[in-house]
């Protein structure tokens, strides 16, 4: 065979490509980066392992108070007053009432189904003005007469909460060859472990968000699916908020404070962000470097003074959830948690394991996986706030 001859000044193409040495980092700079701050958050709240594949809840709340007037309304002469559907067990006899709308102080003489009897004009606001349909009534406390027995009990149900465990797996495999040849950067199944973990843990925080609850019994294929946030929280739930004002605003972070406790966060899309961020001054705190909420949460935090209350909420930005279109629920969503009622909830023993060497028997190949049996406990469903479809101003 003749021997190749090159003519001339030999440049980089005369080189045959298996001599060349690669100039290639061993860093792999990947698109995206893990943005799963809620289940970090969750990892550092207290958990507690399920022992079943349902988990279960006790919510209790005090008798209530507040009802309303009902849509027929009230007449200025009327000893009947109707309150708002299913809302007439609040009252007993000898309760006073007051129509926060006219002040004026009603006594109620007897209750029947959603009808109270009242005596009308009690103390120094005369009966002069009619009730209108949704008039907020505060039940100002019950006056008994003396000698008089102990009326009527009532006292408010407890509920049970549930939720379903949901088994999350993210398994990956190689050839054995491919195990051991040498590659730049951090080879397989080392590279791939690390991508896993973090789309793993973007499983989970999806579903914690997002989930549907559900149970298909199908033995020996039974299967549960862990419900989230948005299909739990429905008191302060707000669609189509439009252009983002300091009152809407104001008003979706009020219904979130009002109940639960003083503890809670705010999760924010970046659309959110960017308008609160262009609304506010004064109530718009920017991060901490080095400590204050970055240091309790263990997530990098902005925080929105509230107004209403005076506490400083951690404000959470959500950059994934930008992936989405402005126009959509995810892409304009503004949640607010309220960190003492959320619980993560694994199944024992199975809580996020990376389990190796699942190949079979024979197999030519390494097979590893991340594997997590968990639920969420969500509580208290009117101290949490959800709204969507938010303009920026």
């Amino acid at each position: 065979m003749p021997v190749a001859v090159k003519t001339g000044t030999i440049d980089t193409e005369a080189v045959l490509p298996e001599e060349k040495v690669v100039d290639m980092s061993n860093e792999f700079k990947m698109l995206d980066q893990d943005e799963s701050q809620f289940s970090t958050l969750l990892d550092k709240l207290p958990t507690a392992a399920a022992s079943r594949e349902k988990v279960n809840w006790l919510e209790d709340q005090y008798f209530p108070n507040k009802s309303s007037v009902a849509a027929a309304g009230y007449s200025n002469v009327a000893t009947v007053v109707p309150v708002a559907t299913g809302e007439g067990a609040y009252f007993r006899a000898g309760d006073l009432v007051r129509n926060v709308a006219n002040a004026e102080m009603m006594l109620v003489t007897s209750v029947a189904g959603d009808n109270l009897t009242v005596t009308r004009a009690i103390g120094g606001v005369v009966a002069a003005q009619t009730g209108t349909s949704a008039q907020p009534l505060l039940i100002v406390g019950n006056a008994s007469a003396q000698s008089s027995d102990i009326g009527t009990l009532k006292v408010t149900n407890r509920v049970l909460g549930f939720n379903y465990t949901q088994i999350f797996r993210n398994p990956f495999g190689f050839s054995g060859t491919d195990v051991e040849i040498e590659t730049y950067g951090t080879g397989d199944p080392m590279n791939e472990i690390a991508k896993k973990a973090v789309e793993h843990k973007r499983s989970l925080e999806n579903t914690f968000f997002f989930g549907a609850r559900s149970f298909t019994s199908a033995s020996p294929n039974s299967i549960g699916t862990c419900g989230g946030l948005r299909d739990f929280i429905t008191t302060n739930k707000t669609a189509a908020v439009g252009t983002l004002t300091a009152a809407n605003l104001g008003a979706i972070i009020r219904g979130a404070l009002q109940k639960g406790s003083r503890d809670k966060v705010i999760f924010a899309s970046p659309l959110v962000v960017s308008a609160l961020s262009a609304l506010y001054t004064k109530t718009w705190a920017p991060n901490e470097a080095g400590g204050g909420m970055d240091a309790t949460l263990g997530i990098r935090v902005s925080g929105y003074v509230s107004g209403s209350f005076g506490d400083r909420i951690p404000v959470v930005l959500k950059r994934e959830w930008g992936n989405f279109a402005d126009t959509t629920e995810i892409g304009s969503l503004l949640v607010v948690l309220d960190r003492r009622f959320i619980k993560k909830r694994p199944l024992r023993g199975r809580g996020t394991s990376l389990l190796r060497n699942r190949q079979g028997n024979g197999e030519d190949r390494v097979v590893h996986e991340y594997l997590t049996e968990t639920s969420l406990e969500m509580s208290v469903e009117s101290a949490h706030a959800w709204a969507y479809g938010i303009v920026s101003p």
